[in-house]
């Protein structure tokens, strides 16, 4: 059973990089990166999938890895998803599992994170987090 929401309140999540470390100068042409992830509201039953979409863009060559977390009001991670270059495209759909026995109806935050590097540097960059509504059936 999938989980599909009454509303499709799309969330978009904008990004701008940041170094973490930095070896080397980089210009800020080269440390520029984004990336959109859209979910909607859900309905919680049984244990089922909750998707998002994603689209990721980082300058051409760097690697690159994104983690999507569904967070509780006491900022609890309940669900996870992730996605990484060479295994996933640039575009694509990601899926939270989520069981209704384990999660209650209410406000969920998804937060996104993108991991890259360029050259010998590695950034990471939190979205900002968007909320969205689980309910019962």
């Amino acid at each position: 059973m999938a989980l599909f929401g009454a509303s499709l309140a799309a969330l978009l999540l904008p990004v701008g990089g940041a170094p973490a470390s930095s070896a080397a100068p980089v210009s800020a042409a080269d440390a520029e990166a984004t990336v959109k992830v859209w979910s909607p509201d859900g309905v919680l039953r049984n244990c089922a999938g909750h998707g998002y979409r994603y689209a990721v863009d980082v300058p051409a060559g760097d690697a690159w890895a994104l983690e999507v977390h569904l967070v509780n009001r006491r900022g609890k991670t309940r669900s996870f998803g992730y996605e990484i270059k060479g295994a996933d495209p640039k575009k694509g759909k990601g899926r939270f599992q989520v069981c209704a026995h384990g999660l209650r109806p209410g406000k969920y935050k998804v937060k996104a994170e993108l991991i890259w590097s360029h050259y010998s540097d590695q950034y990471h960059v939190w979205a900002e987090p968007r909320t969205i509504r689980l309910r019962r059936p």
